[in-house]
C-alpha cells in the first residue's frame, strides 16, 4: 500500500486542491511548463530552468499568445542581464526577487539583427532577481511589491 493511499480521502482532496500559491514551496517533480499569477492576472509559462533554456528563452520564435510567458529560475539571486537577441517582437520583462516579489520590470524591443551584440544592450535587475518572467509586450499591469504565485515550484 502505498503512503498516499493511507491518507484520508478529505486531506488528500484538500492538498490537491490548495489554492495557487499555497504550494510555492514545493517542487514539482518534472516541470516544463505551469501557470504562474501577479493578481488577476494568470500566464501558462514555460520554465526555463536549466542553462540552455535559459539561453535560448524565447529568441527565434514569430510571437507569443496573449496568455502566455517563459518563467526563468535562476541558479542564485542576482543581476542576472537579459538581451534581445534573436527576438522578434517586444516583451514585458518583470524581475521578481527570492520572495517572490516583483523587483521591477521593463519593456524590450528586439535589436535590429545588425545591431548585436555590441549595440544590443544587456537589461539588469534592480536588485538580485531569483525568477524572471516574460511575457508579450504590454501585457504585464503588476507593480513592484506585488507577490507573484505559481501552481507548484519550478525546480532550481
Amino acid at each position: 500500500m502505498t503512503k498516499w493511499a493511507s491518507l484520508p480521502p478529505g486531506l488528500l482532496l484538500a492538498v490537491l486542491f490548495q489554492p495557487m500559491g499555497a504550494l510555492a514551496e514545493t517542487p514539482c517533480p518534472v516541470l516544463e511548463a505551469t501557470h504562474v499569477q501577479v493578481g488577476k492576472q494568470r500566464f501558462r509559462v514555460e520554465v526555463a530552468a536549466d542553462e540552455v533554456a535559459r539561453e535560448r528563452g524565447l529568441s527565434g520564435r514569430a510571437s507569443l499568445p496573449a496568455d502566455a510567458g517563459m518563467w526563468f529560475v535562476m541558479p542564485t539571486p542576482g543581476l542576472h542581464g537579459f538581451w534581445m537577441k534573436d527576438m522578434r517582437f517586444p516583451i514585458d520583462l518583470v524581475w521578481i526577487g527570492p520572495d517572490l516579489r516583483v523587483l521591477g520590470m521593463k519593456r524590450l524591443t528586439p535589436c535590429e539583427r545588425g545591431d548585436w551584440p555590441h549595440l544590443c544592450p544587456s537589461h539588469a535587475p534592480p536588485a538580485p532577481a531569483t525568477y524572471v518572467l516574460e511575457v508579450g509586450a504590454g501585457r504585464f499591469t503588476g507593480q513592484p511589491g506585488d507577490r507573484v504565485d505559481w501552481l507548484c515550484a519550478p525546480r532550481r
